[in-house]
């Protein structure tokens, strides 16, 4: 049984497998604890550029981190990811 994460990304992502949801969902469920330590969206940024994902994959990640009634998830998670303190630098 997928839990309801894995389960939100298999019937909204097109083109995962179960596999990588499992993945990604996992690092949703540890990005939500650390925002619930009070670490900051820079910290999350920085957890996940220290686990080597993506930037496709943190935006997609931090989508599922912002309130589900943002005016524009997409966007808003795409500006966090890509001004990120641990982004800022990696095409250099």
């Amino acid at each position: 049984m997928h839990s309801p994460t894995v389960e939100e990304l298999l019937s909204n992502v097109g083109g995962l497998t179960a596999e990588r949801a499992h993945r990604i969902g996992a690092r949703i469920d540890v990005c939500r604890r650390l925002l619930d330590t009070s670490a900051d969206m820079d910290a999350v940024q920085q957890y996940l550029k220290d686990d080597d994902v993506g930037t496709v994959e943190a935006v997609l990640i931090t989508t599922r981190l912002l309130p589900e009634d943002h005016p524009s998830r997409l966007r808003a998670a795409r500006e966090i990811v890509e001004c990120s303190p641990a982004r800022r630098h990696e095409d250099s």
